[in-house]
């Protein structure tokens, strides 16, 4: 019994430092990135007043959340994310299910679907202006189509490639298409969606904070960049293009404990 004791004791002071040493390390890679800031403003590499030092730009990001000043902003840059991430999700899961399920129906859509995921869209700006104005719902319409055409493409692939052999056996138990659809072919689709589903994730934000960097508009993280770029002032500007990479590093990680939730079993 003391040896159980004695073992169990050692597992936990093995867990606690393997947690240590994962802090450190994961502090080592922002305190280099800042060090060579530091050093870079130091030298005069740039002009030092187009790059503050990494503490002034730190003194302004605190100012933008004890001021209050960013949430309106922060609100509206997630709000436009969201809502066209979220409409390009359920329209483009329930569309490369679609493609998938039939092969003549993938083999003549995926070509067009490609097409279309290839274009920028930041070169449909003008048709966006045009149709749907300077608005809010231009931006998420943008938002929608940069996102759409990755998860439905990815979907289908999941689908076109799902195992045959435990289609075949499923129907030889007596399982209706539905059934095999939904137990069989959907589960093992997931992955291939959840990786659609996570790259159109950056890709929604980063669409958003161009839209409002851009397109105008009142509020928004992209809107902030850009008025603190044409007023000049810079460490407001640095610490707001940090708000905007800590948005997507946390939207980002929680994607991957979600994904880590649904799919974790696609790992074993």
């Amino acid at each position: 019994m003391t040896k159980n004791i004695s073992q169990q004791y050692n597992a936990q002071g093995d867990g606690e430092r393997r947690r240590q040493r994962f802090s450190f390390w994961f502090l080592v890679g922002p305190a280099v990135v800042v060090f060579i800031w530091q050093v870079v403003h130091s030298l005069a590499v740039f002009d030092p007043s187009l790059l503050p030092a990494p503490w002034t730009t730190l003194a302004a990001f605190v100012d933008q959340f004890s001021s209050g000043a960013i949430f309106p902003h922060l609100f509206s840059t997630i709000l436009r994310t969201a809502a066209g991430y979220a409409l390009a999700s359920v329209v483009g899961i329930a569309a490369g299910l679609l493609m998938g399920a039939s092969r003549p129906v993938y083999e003549s859509t995926v070509t067009v679907v490609d097409f279309f995921r290839s274009i920028p869209v930041t070169s449909l700006y003008p048709v966006f202006v045009l149709t749907l104005g300077v608005s809010h719902i231009s931006k998420i319409g943008m938002v929608f189509f940069a996102s759409l055409f990755i998860v439905a493409l990815q979907s289908a692939y999941g689908v076109h490639l799902a195992n045959q052999t435990r289609r075949k056996m499923a129907q030889l138990y007596g399982a209706s298409r539905w059934q095999v659809f939904r137990l069989v072919v959907f589960p093992e689709a997931l992955p291939q969606t959840m990786i659609g589903l996570r790259i159109a994730l950056s890709y929604s934000l980063i669409v958003a904070v161009v839209c409002e960097m851009f397109m105008g508009s009142e509020t928004g993280l992209g809107q902030r960049i850009i008025e603190t770029y044409t007023t000049y002032a810079i460490p407001d500007m640095y610490a707001i293009i940090l708000i905007t990479g800590i948005l997507g590093f946390g939207l980002n990680r929680a994607f991957e404990a979600i994904e880590e939730r649904v799919i974790g079993w696609a790992a074993n």
